[in-house]
């Protein structure tokens, strides 16, 4: 069982670190970090609080545990949040 958990470990580590990597690799070329489409993450969210209300409803309904539907709910709710509060920036796109 450790040998799964190191693994998924050194996989996490890895894949974050390339990612570092490439961020410091694109702000050395000079390319500036391009602002993120406020109205398209308010639109994923959206459909992410709907699905997850939706697994939630289910999985409470036939007694199942709840936990995979949590975290599309969180995340979803998080994106809405961050589309709403940057709400004024959708007409520029």
């Amino acid at each position: 069982m450790w040998v799964w958990v190191s693994t998924a470990l050194l996989a996490v580590v890895l894949t974050l670190g390339l990612l570092w990597i490439l961020v410091n690799l694109k702000k050395k070329a000079g390319g500036g970090a391009q602002q993120p489409n406020h109205r398209a993450l308010f639109f994923m969210g959206l459909v992410m609080v709907i699905a997850g209300t939706a697994e939630l409803l289910i999985f409470l309904r036939t007694d199942v545990s709840y936990v995979v539907a949590l975290p599309l709910l969180v995340i979803g709710l998080v994106f809405v949040v961050i589309g709403l509060v940057n709400r004024d920036k959708w007409r520029r796109m």
